[in-house]
């Protein structure tokens, strides 16, 4: 289960699938861990945080939405 997934819902990841599966594929190549991301869901992240792992591009994107809800 993905952290947006969590957040969002079922009804966002339909509109989604197109940016997932074109990360998916850039990145399964890539990355050091072949565990799935904790926003998008592909394989192939970079980083570990709090116990989940994380593509760079992720990890950015949910740092700026964090901040938007402040």
């Amino acid at each position: 289960m993905g952290l947006k997934k969590f957040i969002f819902g079922e009804d966002k990841k339909s509109e989604s699938n197109a940016e997932s599966a074109e990360q998916a594929g850039a990145d399964s190549s890539e990355g050091k861990f072949n565990e799935p991301c904790a926003l998008c869901g592909a394989a192939g992240t970079e980083k570990k945080w709090a116990g989940q792992y994380w593509h760079k591009k992720c990890m950015r994107k949910s740092k700026k939405i964090a901040k938007g809800m402040i």
